[in-house]
């Protein structure tokens, strides 16, 4: 049987999954650029987040205190991400690319790190979290 542990799993796949984004967001890295210095909302979407969540899935891999949280937050972000570009290839005249197959990569990373900074969370609250007074 395979053993997944949680802290390894949703900090490599975040570590993973925002390696893919930066690619994809820097694949030409003049047009990237241009496009997350066109104004401060595109700056945090395509040039902050992705650098944190890189960040983040470090920390997170390394079991970081308080580390569950952001994993969830940025684990969310990829899954975003991969849903617009998606969608954005989808909707495009050549629909079927890599950019397509990206995109499904990074949804499914972006559930396994969610549903392993969950485990991680339950796992806090199973031990020791919840115990009542009189045991």
């Amino acid at each position: 049987m395979i053993g997944f542990d949680r802290i390894e799993t949703d900090g490599g796949t975040l570590v993973i999954g925002f390696v893919l984004v930066l690619g994809v967001l820097y694949r030409h890295p003049a047009s990237g650029v241009e496009a997350a210095t066109a104004d401060p909302a595109s700056l945090l979407y395509f040039a902050v987040l992705p650098v944190l969540g890189l960040v983040t899935g470090v920390y997170a891999a390394l079991d970081g205190p308080y580390s569950t949280v952001p994993a969830f937050v940025l684990g969310s972000y990829l899954g975003v991400f991969g849903l617009a570009l998606v969608f954005g290839t989808l909707l495009s005249p050549n629909p079927v690319g890599i950019t397509t197959w990206i995109g499904l990569v990074l949804l499914a990373l972006a559930v396994v790190a969610l549903v392993a900074s969950l485990l991680r969370v339950a796992a806090s609250l199973r031990f020791g979290g919840l115990r009542s007074l009189t045991d």
